[in-house]
């Protein structure tokens, strides 16, 4: 099937009608480096209040020992799922968070 050709002459011809602003020329100057790093400079002293030294924030926490992780895999019912997900919400949590949380207080109890 072949292209069909369009005709967009009359677009053309309107465009060429119609005012456009006139292009203004850009002004291109030449500024020292050294001179706006100065300037730079003294506007940021000028805002910096001087203030007492805070104290030295305590040191971050030691990361986490690693732990090795087992994937396990579940199938429950949905409405199950659909009540498992309101309540974890509900309480902020991850369905992971959640079952581990059970899980974790479960295994306590047992010992």
């Amino acid at each position: 099937m072949a292209k069909k050709r369009f005709d967009i002459s009359s677009t053309l011809n309107k465009n060429k009608e119609a005012q456009l602003a006139k292009k203004i020329p850009l002004k291109k100057t030449t500024k020292d480096p050294d001179q706006i790093k100065e300037r730079v400079e003294e506007i940021h002293a000028d805002e910096q209040p001087k203030a007492v030294a805070a104290p030295k924030p305590p040191p971050p926490p030691p990361p986490p020992e690693k732990v090795k992780l087992v994937r396990m895999t579940i199938d429950t019912p949905e409405e199950m799922h659909k009540k498992l997900k309101i309540k974890t919400i509900e309480r902020g949590l991850s369905i992971r968070d959640y079952v581990l949380k059970l899980i974790e207080a479960d295994l306590k109890k047992s010992k």
